[in-house]
């Protein structure tokens, strides 16, 4: 998840399109595939609330810091230092606070949550609030039955299980882990479908499982049954792996396999959703992609102050946006868009629109 912290403050409006839903901004491309001399280009991005209240519908997003033991080269996290790990004192206000702000649900993530040194007293203090619990995890934690019991037991809704490969070796690279580490991963998803714990496998693209998403689909299928989604992500830059050459690619490269895994999943009976894809790279100009607000997250509690709550669809419209081409796109307003720092980069020539 993107800093909030880090909104580009460039951003201005220039004008409406199509009422108060989009505006438009200048951005000037400086990537490796910039012109020599490059021009400002004009991009649309979505116009959401820098505020939103708080409803009983509202879910927020938890983090009880960054520590994990993994350590995947593609991480999204800050690496800063004041949010790699929070006591359980200062956890325990942060649940107050949630309780006072009228917050009824949260996915608790980190790092791995399942690792902070006091994740039951945690979850018994969300309880004991009222507050109800889904979880952002890499499932290790899970291979264990009676930690998989005792969440059941202690109320956990949800799970967004991250699970890169099947195949061990790359998983090993996307997952910063080892064989045990990919292994426990596998028993966790087990475990939790076994407990019928509604279940996400994320996927995140990189170099490493390139080529290999058909098959992934085929071994989920036979080893986990279909009860699940599987949710296909574009790997984000932001954050401390943003570097990572394992997801220095572009959208052109994986769309045929992108195309194919749809149909792929059809036939296995397997509910396929993505992150981070615009439409016309999916081919489907009716596809609503998953992404934090899609899973029903509404707001971000603060990771270093824990003090402020912010609107989650704000923080996505902000890092993401439409070349001048889109305008007319008949799936604008379902479609994510495309990540500012992957047009700073790459420009706009592969996305093609929607007729109207």
């Amino acid at each position: 998840m993107c800093d909030p912290r880090r909104v580009p403050d460039q951003v201005h409006s220039v004008r409406a399109l199509r009422g108060p839903g989009f505006s438009w901004y200048d951005q000037t491309m400086s990537g490796h595939d910039a012109p020599a001399a490059p021009k400002p280009v004009r991009l649309l991005r979505k116009r959401k609330p820098a505020h939103l209240p708080v409803t009983a519908r509202s879910i927020a997003l938890f983090r009880l810091g960054e520590q994990c033991n993994n350590d995947c080269p593609m991480c999204s996290n800050t690496g800063s230092m004041e949010a790699f790990f929070q006591p359980m004192k200062e956890v325990m206000r942060r649940v107050g606070y949630l309780q006072s702000q009228g917050v009824r649900q949260v996915v608790l993530t980190g790092g791995e949550p399942t690792i902070h040194p006091d994740f039951w007293g945690v979850v018994a203090a969300l309880n004991q609030h009222g507050i109800r619990w889904d979880i952002n995890t890499h499932g290790r934690s899970f291979s264990d039955t009676d930690f998989a019991d005792q969440a059941v037991f202690e109320g956990l809704g949800r799970a967004i299980v991250s699970f890169h490969s099947h195949i061990e070796d790359a998983s090993m690279v996307i997952s910063g882990t080892n064989s045990r580490g990919h292994y426990e991963t596998i028993e966790g998803i087990k475990n939790l479908l076994e407990r019928d714990v509604w279940l996400m496998l994320n996927y995140v693209m990189t170099r490493q499982n390139q080529g290999t998403l058909l098959e992934y689909l085929g071994y989920c299928a036979t080893n986990f049954g279909t009860k699940y989604q599987v949710k296909v992500v574009f790997p984000s830059t932001a954050g401390k792996g943003g570097q990572w050459d394992g997801i220095q690619f572009r959208f052109h490269e994986v769309q045929s396999e992108i195309v194919e895994a749809q149909a792929r999943a059809e036939e296995l009976g397997i509910t396929l959703v993505f992150e981070g894809f615009p439409n016309c790279i999916l081919g489907d100009a009716k596809h609503k992609n998953i992404s934090r607000s899609g899973f029903g997250e509404t707001h971000y509690l603060d990771d270093v102050s824990g003090n402020d709550l912010y609107p989650i669809q704000f923080i996505e419209a902000e890092f993401s946006a439409y070349p001048e081409s889109c305008v007319d796109c008949a799936a604008i307003k379902q479609c994510p868009g495309i990540a500012r720092s992957y047009l700073n980069t790459y420009g706009a020539g592969e996305f093609v629109p929607f007729p109207s």
